[in-house]
């Protein structure tokens, strides 16, 4: 996987080594792309990649992950299910990730969009996504709901992104929270 810097200066440099990868993943698919060649676009020794990465596949979970984490800097704690508040909320989600457009660029290029999709549930699997437990049954059935909005806002991300972000982050947090005030049963009758 990738290690856990100790120090910020070494954590700033990981992170500069992810957004590289992506810079690189805009120009080749990852699949293409060997550890030696990445080593060569940055201009670092071999020894240095493996100082913060096991893999190449750890650094692309790394770039993931570390933008996700980027996110819990963006937000804001909030308190109760205040309608607006919780609207601002949810633009701020996709005004956030209207940002990282390098990041889905490089995923989308490589074909590796679901890949963000798998380290947002494996993020609430491990609790770093979930702020405070929702009040609605036992923990596995929080745990299967906070999988469900996670994977239903990252569809979203990956499909405005792949649109060309369309619509603003207001519209699509209009949206979001209209699909979720509606029930889904009429919708699960039509796909099922």
């Amino acid at each position: 996987m990738y290690k856990l810097c100790k120090t910020e200066q070494s954590a700033g440099r990981q992170r500069e080594l992810e957004l590289a990868l992506a810079d690189m993943m805009m120009q080749q698919r990852y699949e293409e792309i060997s550890v030696s060649e990445f080593c060569s676009y940055v201009g670092i020794p071999r020894k240095a990649f493996y100082r913060y990465f096991s893999s190449k596949d750890g650094a692309l979970y790394a770039l993931i992950d570390h933008t996700m984490l980027e996110y819990e800097r963006y937000r804001h704690p909030s308190s109760g299910l205040d309608v607006a508040l919780l609207l601002r909320e949810v633009e701020k989600f996709y005004q956030f990730w209207m940002q990282q457009k390098k990041v889905l660029d490089a995923l989308e290029f490589s074909g590796l969009s679901g890949i963000l999709m798998e380290r947002a549930i494996a993020a609430v699997d491990n609790g770093s996504l979930i702020r405070h437990g929702a009040s609605i049954g036992n923990e596995f059935t929080q745990r299967q709901i906070a999988r469900f909005v996670i994977s239903g806002l990252m569809v979203m991300i990956v499909t405005w992104h792949h649109e060309g972000f369309r619509e603003s982050p207001r519209e699509m947090a209009e949206l979001t929270l209209q699909m979720l005030n509606q029930p889904l049963m009429p919708l699960l009758a039509d796909l099922i």
